[in-house]
């Protein structure tokens, strides 16, 4: 070996040394951090774009919706594997599960419908026709109501209420609503349930949260680079609009009750942006990850969590309101990773990671610490 080559290999032997070394220091710095990685349950097989989840805590069951594979999978987190595919779901997007009932409701861009499956046995039952691209969806257990985002791209959006009972299996407590047409009465079908109210948006709702002691409901307008304020009584009715100018985007909300404080993150650019839900002025902005498309308020810790599609979750300290959120932070997930999940009751903070060139779709999960 001639001496320039020596003086090569000891160089690259070097350096090879000092990456091993930001490696552990940088994997010892994620664990005595806020989120921890402790474990990735491989969804092999699944293509495409992945969008939300939801959970059963008793069991112990993650649901995610695979837009692009038509299915809604099923994962034991106790035995951190896929357990079942519920498939020939035309593009689902946001999850819904009630626990009381033991129902998942699945809301699909391709189709339009909310339907419901027995979280348990996965068969099928009642369903609702939103019309178009039925995406986020929340419950409102006071009104005893399914709230779904929906419409749009292109077009006017709506929030349509659909009552809980006509969703419900008869031995639940479930009353069909009528006969939509004569052939009802004669199909072996599934049966459906009917909006109940609904709202006009001027284009399609993204992230929307309920502010159930006030009986209003917040909702992210992108396309109209605003904040939606609705009123939730005997009718939906759009209170006001707050206008978001930190950035275009406004895709992913969280809502802290404790403290009256709303949150959004943009995309363009990357904004954290925090409002007084009682004035509807924005109070702080921080830059945060890009491409975010899911947040959540951590109430035990006073944190929110922002998932982004850079490959990041950044992790912020929100102790009170009027103090300005305060980046702890910015762990590590993977390319175009940009939904997820926070489980308090778990302590887990999942991330659905889709399939990219180096490895197949999965979920990380991430335990919150102190």
């Amino acid at each position: 070996m001639t001496k320039h080559n020596r003086r090569y290999s000891q160089t690259l032997a070097a350096l090879a040394v000092l990456l091993a070394v930001a490696h552990v220091r940088a994997a010892a710095a994620q664990q005595l951090g806020p989120l921890a990685l402790i474990g990735s349950i491989p969804l092999k097989g699944v293509e495409g774009r992945l969008d939300h989840l939801a959970a059963d805590v008793t069991s112990r069951k993650l649901f995610v919706a695979a837009l692009e594979n038509h299915s809604v999978e099923v994962i034991d987190l106790a035995k951190r594997r896929r357990v079942h595919t519920i498939a020939g779901i035309n593009e689902p997007q946001g999850l819904l599960f009630l626990p009381s009932q033991s129902r998942l409701l699945v809301c699909s861009r391709g189709d339009g419908t909310c339907r419901t499956f027995d979280a348990r046995t996965y068969a099928e039952s009642s369903w609702a026709d939103l019309g178009r691209n039925a995406d986020n969806i929340r419950f409102d257990p006071a009104a005893n109501l399914v709230l779904v985002g929906s419409g749009g791209e292109p077009g006017t959006g709506a929030i349509t209420a659909v009552r809980l009972t006509p969703l419900l299996p008869v031995a639940q407590g479930g009353q069909p609503s009528p006969p939509h047409s004569p052939a009802d009465f004669l199909l072996a079908r599934a049966r459906q349930a009917d909006p109940s109210m609904e709202v006009q948006l001027p284009s399609h709702p993204e992230s929307f949260q309920l502010d159930q002691t006030n009986h209003r409901i917040f909702v992210n307008v992108p396309d109209e680079h605003e904040i939606a304020v609705l009123s939730l009584g005997t009718n939906l009715a759009v209170s006001a609009t707050w206008p978001v100018t930190a950035g275009e985007k406004n895709f992913p909300m969280a809502f802290d009750a404790a403290s009256a404080r709303l949150f959004i993150a943009t995309r363009k650019p990357p904004r954290l942006v925090e409002y007084d839900t009682t004035t509807g002025k924005p109070l702080y902005q921080t830059q945060c990850v890009g491409d975010a498309d899911d947040m959540a308020c951590d109430a035990a810790h006073h944190r929110l969590y922002i998932i982004g599609g850079e490959g990041f979750v950044d992790v912020f300290q929100a102790p009170e309101k009027g103090t300005e959120p305060k980046l702890l932070a910015r762990v590590p997930t993977a390319p175009r990773a940009r939904t997820g999940l926070h489980i308090p009751d778990l302590n887990l903070l999942a991330v659905a990671a889709p399939r990219t060139t180096i490895g197949p779709a999965a979920i990380l999960l991430y335990q919150t610490k102190p």
